[in-house]
């Protein structure tokens, strides 16, 4: 029987994907807080829903044009769901032919967890460390540079990337697991649409060592101050921030949807414009 990934990837073969990535998951065991007897999740439409075991599926560009970069792809769907087509395959589609694999983070969703706001961010931020360490665990094996593993995030996955940004920890080591002994701190942070409930204060206490962030946010999508406020805030800590806004798009003005690709929409330029800027960027991020 096939996976749910692999169901998944049966969309990928007119994107020009030579392999079926693998759901590899983020703990050989049961994940922390597991839920248990939770019906099985679902993929349709090129969404998940009701995941309980989080999982990463990495898309490699060829060989031969690997930069040593990686971002991992949190999608969208107010943590009820992930868009998993839209926001993981296309964002690999555009990435990979720049020499940037691709990883994306299947974390975990209410239904079924039955947690409040405060409570899906601290579950899924459990997650997004996990990816992170779990990354640059296997980064020689991924051709992957392990200075440069970045997280990226649509809507409620923005909201899950700035909350690693802002939450990260330098891992344990002394751990008997080898994967808890890495850092979580991404080197760079993207969001795209940012979303904390449709509030506009910055809710993340970010710090002088947070990453680099980068935010795409549409002029029409309010409330704007979340964004404007995020990078306020972290230039106030002398963290390099970038918002780049744009007056089409709505919420989704970064998904990187193939016709805005080839027609050059305005919001499906972040990728160039987020290398463009961490070159600028002076030492590891």
């Amino acid at each position: 029987m096939r996976t749910r990934l692999a169901l998944a990837f049966i969309a990928l073969a007119s994107l020009g994907f030579a392999e079926e990535p693998q759901a590899i998951p983020l703990w050989p065991d049961k994940p922390p807080q597991f839920l248990a007897d939770a019906d099985a999740e679902t993929f349709e439409n090129g969404t998940f829903r009701g995941v309980t075991i989080p999982s990463i599926a990495v898309f490699s560009p060829p060989t031969d044009k690997r930069n040593g970069m990686a971002i991992i792809v949190c999608a969208g769907g107010g943590y009820g769901g992930l868009a998993w087509k839209i926001h993981v395959e296309y964002a690999a589609q555009v990435f990979n032919p720049m020499g940037v694999t691709v990883i994306g983070l299947k974390y975990r969703l209410r239904p079924p967890h039955k947690l409040d706001n405060a409570g899906i961010q601290a579950l899924t931020l459990l997650d997004a460390k996990r990816a992170v360490r779990l990354v640059r665990h296997r980064a020689s094996e991924w051709d992957i540079d392990p200075r440069k593993v970045g997280v990226a995030g649509y809507s409620a996955g923005a909201n899950l990337a700035m909350n690693l940004a802002a939450n990260f920890d330098d891992g344990d080591a002394t751990s008997p697991d080898p994967i808890e002994r890495f850092s979580s701190r991404p080197d760079f942070a993207v969001g795209l649409g940012t979303w904390h409930w449709r509030k506009p204060e910055n809710p993340f206490a970010f710090k002088k060592n947070t990453p680099p962030v980068y935010l795409v946010h549409a002029t029409t999508d309010k409330p704007i101050e979340i964004a404007t406020n995020i990078v306020a805030d972290l230039k106030m800590l002398g963290v390099p921030a970038r918002l780049d806004m744009f007056e089409e798009g709505g919420h989704g003005v970064g998904n990187l949807i193939p016709t805005r690709v080839q027609h050059g929409f305005p919001g499906a330029q972040w990728p160039k414009l987020l290398l463009d800027w961490l070159n600028t960027l002076k030492g590891p991020a």
